[in-house]
């Protein structure tokens, strides 16, 4: 079996089957093993950051992970922008570079020019930083090892991408292991067991923040249990803006600076916030100090650097997975915060949002004509903002962008992965004039393998959401 064959069937084995790609010469003998086994699905992109950030919409919309192909030297560049939107939004998302020849290698020199190899370039050093691991194959015996700990990476959270750096050689040599290495997830032997319930007793006004770290642990039935046995009202981050229908009647809004003032409003006047899986960025919560001053903070989430970046300002750390967490969670139903779920109620009245332009109104009537099932992807820029602003939706549609990083032209190529991931479902594309500029080359695949996307462009003359900062 040939490297590249062992490495597709290691792949195939756990579960992962489907390439994004464009080829090149450092590539291509492991594009020549995907086009020879019947098992995979590969798909041929235009331009290597669409296809790096179509891996992401392949997740999103599917929960299965994907494989980026591409070459050495500048086609690993034209990955940057895709792998860092995996890196920053936890999408776990497995990338294999071409690299030159062994013989080649800028380590086989004890001088150090730039280069050596043609279109060689120091793939691990710059993408270490922004992948979970990044391994370089210096030769054939260590790719068992290398794949091995790729994979437990790739699927141990929290999630990212992982990238091999596969030279060209070690591409087409052959590997006497049959074994394939198959990740089996680690049981949590803790048995702690968690209760807020004195906190939330205490409290008059108490609110949930649910984030994005929900969905990643496939806790969202939980969550939305929790806060319905409680009867505690939530906010949603726009990475979990779809959990469950925008009409919920515990659920206020979104918070932020794009956000809407009821949902900013209930979180400076709460005095009890239950942050599951938001990781509160600058644009959701503002200057830290100031954000809800006076309310006691109970934060979960799996990374603990992102509870501790608060200093001192979160009361109950739970740095925990939020499955577990809610597995172990012991709680009395039996709440009554009336009162305060009036006043937000006063607050949504008072302060609720009117159409007050073309492009509201468009969005408004576009949410409430799209069929069940859709998924809805958004660029960046005014189209996110106002696309999230006038989101109406129901369980059954997906609706997402790209947070962390926020790429103009994410939109396109994320609807494609999207369309790819399920055929059966609408997908509707919604970017700016200047957005969908920026990979619009891969109109000709949404062409080639006639994808069920809708495409809508918000024409505002320019980059509008700049104006207006300007």
């Amino acid at each position: 079996m040939y490297i590249s064959e062992y490495i597709i069937e290691t792949l195939y084995k756990n579960g992962i089957d489907t390439y994004f790609l464009l080829t090149g010469g450092a590539i291509a003998p492991f594009v020549d093993a995907l086009s020879k086994n019947s098992k995979i699905k590969y798909y041929c992109f235009q331009h290597e950051q669409s296809a790096s950030m179509a891996v992401e919409g392949y997740y999103r919309t599917s929960g299965k992970i994907g494989v980026v192909c591409v070459t050495s030297g500048p086609g690993v560049q034209n990955i940057l922008n895709g792998v860092c939107g995996c890196w920053y939004d936890s999408i776990p998302a497995f990338f294999i570079t071409g690299q030159v020849n062994t013989n080649e290698s800028l380590n086989t020199l004890s001088c150090m020019p730039r280069q050596n190899g043609f279109q060689e370039m120091p793939v691990i050093e710059l993408f270490s930083k922004i992948t979970k691991k990044s391994l370089y194959a210096d030769n054939k015996e260590n790719i068992p090892k290398i794949i091995e700990e790729l994979l437990f990476n790739l699927f141990t959270p929290r999630y990212g991408p992982v990238l091999i750096d596969l030279p060209v050689n070690i591409q087409m040599e052959k590997i006497e292991s049959d074994h394939l290495y198959v990740h089996k997830n680690i049981e949590h032997t803790n048995t702690n067991e968690f209760n807020i319930d004195d906190y939330i007793n205490k409290s008059k006004r108490p609110l949930i923040i649910i984030g994005h770290g929900v969905k990643l642990s496939h806790s969202i039935k939980e969550s939305l249990k929790f806060a319905e046995d409680k009867k505690i009202p939530f906010v949603v981050t726009w990475g979990a803006i779809d959990i469950c229908n925008t009409n919920h009647p515990l659920r206020i809004g979104s918070p932020g600076v794009y956000g809407d003032r009821v949902s900013n409003f209930a979180i400076q006047n709460s005095d009890l916030l239950i942050i599951i899986g938001a990781r509160l960025d600058s644009r959701q919560i503002g200057n830290k100090k100031l954000f809800s001053k006076y309310s006691k903070k109970i934060m979960i989430d799996i990374d603990e650097n992102e509870i501790n970046k608060f200093d001192n300002l979160i009361d109950y750390k739970i740095i925990n997975d939020i499955k577990f967490f809610f597995n172990n969670l012991k709680y009395e139903k039996n709440t009554n915060f009336e009162d305060w779920l009036n006043t937000i109620e006063k607050w949504k009245n008072k302060f609720r949002n009117e159409p007050d332009s073309s492009v509201y109104k468009y969005l408004n009537n576009f949410f409430k004509e799209i069929p069940d099932n859709s998924i809805i992807v958004t660029d960046t820029g005014g189209s996110l903002a106002w696309t999230m602003q006038t989101a109406n939706i129901n369980n059954t549609h997906k609706l997402f962008s790209n947070f962390g990083n926020s790429s103009m032209g994410f939109a396109l190529p994320a609807a494609i992965g999207s369309a790819i991931a399920d055929e059966t479902r609408k997908v509707y594309c919604i970017s700016g004039d200047g957005g969908i500029q920026l990979n619009i080359q891969d109109l000709l695949t949404v062409n080639k393998y006639n994808l069920n996307i809708e495409i809508i462009i918000l024409n505002n003359n320019g980059y509008g959401m700049i104006k207006k900062f300007q």
